[in-house]
């Protein structure tokens, strides 16, 4: 089966043959409970390797450390247990490739390659209770913002502004070849700022692209908020 996932710090969002799913990111510890609750439909205890802890809705209302670890590069285990978490839904597949992202700042080969050598092969994850192998055989790795191109690739050069809860990811394109030079990450999102204020953040943001992109630029907007961002 074929995988695209987005490892995102707020949600982490799947797709396969089965459709799209979404689900909180937040990974925290485990301990027994005395009282138990539904806190939500993202309820998530696991067991992977030689850690257990609670996931989704329910490490972000029972957990002390319950949150997402956020930065430019997504070579880490935390990543790796949201990846797990998002390929236990797919199925009884046991075989899968996977296209995942990394910000353009860290889209280099070294990254890339830790990457791909934390993905790739055999893994056993326990959720709920349920235990599932399966084996992950290829693995790309594409340019976070860039990537939301080819759902609708177009002629000339264009722009993409891709608003995260950690970074925002600028990327530059023309004829469907990237423009590295004019491409970038800015090291804030929107849970990484102090201010709640979209003005403000669109603000942060225009401040940055405006020394290397001009006011002319055909320009894509992306993320999460981006809805919210265009009527500001």
């Amino acid at each position: 089966m074929i995988v695209g996932f987005d490892w995102g710090n707020r949600f982490a969002k799947i797709m396969c043959e089965l459709g799209i799913a979404k689900f909180s990111s937040a990974i925290g510890e485990y301990w027994d409970r005395n009282l138990e609750n539904v806190h939500g439909e993202d309820d998530m205890i696991f067991e992977y390797r030689n850690r257990k802890g609670f996931a989704g809705s329910l490490a972000e209302n029972e957990s002390d450390f319950g949150s997402s670890i956020m930065g430019d590069s997504k070579a880490h285990e935390d990543a790796l247990i949201r990846l797990l978490l998002g390929l236990h839904r797919c199925g009884d597949n046991l075989h899968f490739k996977i296209v995942v992202g990394q910000p353009i700042s860290k889209h280099n080969p070294e990254e890339k390659t830790a990457i791909k050598q934390m993905i790739k092969g055999k893994h056993t994850i326990t959720v709920n209770g349920i235990t599932k192998t399966f084996w992950i055989d290829e693995c790309e790795v594409a340019a976070e913002g860039g990537a939301a191109f080819w759902s609708a690739p177009v002629d000339g050069k264009l722009r993409i502004i891709d608003v995260g809860s950690g970074t925002v990811n600028c990327a530059s394109l023309n004829n469907k070849r990237y423009i590295n030079k004019d491409s970038f990450t800015l090291p804030f999102g929107m849970e990484t700022i102090r201010t709640s204020d979209l003005n403000e953040l669109a603000r942060g943001i225009y401040s940055h692209t405006s020394k290397r992109w001009n006011t002319s630029d055909h320009v894509l907007l992306v993320g999460g908020v981006s809805k919210e961002l265009l009527s500001r």
